[in-house]
């Protein structure tokens, strides 16, 4: 397991419910509804580094 994922799993998410997180080493560096401008400005500043995606859902939805 990535050590961004072991950090997501532990990551207080309430406050980006409905949105895009990006995770540079186990940090949010990014973070809102338009993933592709957020990973525009990621690549731009940590260009040799593979970013962790992640989408908030809110509390409301049901995985099955």
């Amino acid at each position: 397991m990535s050590e961004n994922f072991q950090t997501f799993v532990k990551l207080d998410t309430s406050e980006y419910t409905n949105q895009y997180i990006v995770m540079i080493n186990k940090k949010v560096v990014a973070n809102g509804k338009d993933l592709v401008s957020m990973l525009k400005s990621v690549r731009k500043k940590y260009p040799h580094k593979t970013p962790f995606i992640a989408k908030i859902p809110e509390k409301s939805v049901l995985v099955l």
